[in-house]
């Protein structure tokens, strides 16, 4: 004959009350780690403007740039790495990425400074003759790179393809 508790709540009480302490607070933080993590989706880079540009040798470039970022997310983000591309029809013009970290306030939009790096690998496709050099040229330019997010001890990669330069950068 079954026992009327087999199959009620009380039972599943008096399991926990018999696990270790240790085992029922790693179950909650899971639970709490988890539910924070969807809101990773809703991260945006709203833009980027370049506040300083020197050219360090003839292929690289350190730019100081502004970026604005909204962060949903309960918790402050940090930036912690940004590799990426800039392409031209379909050839790859430069590539970047983001030597230091920045630090966006929680539930907020914010701006923060950082420092990038830029290797120019081929400009023959901006003076192949067939471009004109002026504001439509940053319609043309599409950034294609991997943001490396960090909060508290959880790391997250977005990724962002084909993004146009005029909707991104603020020249």
């Amino acid at each position: 004959m079954e026992s009327w508790h087999k199959y009620s709540i009380f039972t599943l009480i008096v399991y926990l009350c018999n696990m270790n302490r240790k085992s029922v607070i790693l179950c909650i933080l899971v639970v709490f780690v988890l539910s924070g993590c969807s809101r990773y989706r809703e991260v945006s880079l709203e833009n980027i403007s370049i506040s300083q540009f020197n050219m360090t040798s003839l292929s690289t470039a350190r730019m100081k740039i502004k970026a604005t970022l909204n962060n949903p997310t309960g918790g402050r983000l940090q930036l912690t790495g940004m590799n990426g591309t800039l392409n031209m029809k379909d050839k790859k013009l430069a590539e970047f990425n983001l030597d230091s970290t920045l630090v966006f306030a929680p539930r907020s939009v914010s701006t923060n400074e950082g420092v990038m790096s830029l290797k120019i690998s081929d400009m023959s496709a901006l003076f192949s003759g067939f471009t004109d050099l002026d504001e439509s040229l940053l319609d043309e330019i599409k950034l294609s790179f991997d943001a490396t997010f960090k909060t508290g001890g959880i790391k997250r990669k977005l990724r962002f393809n084909n993004i146009p330069a005029k909707k991104l950068l603020e020249l």
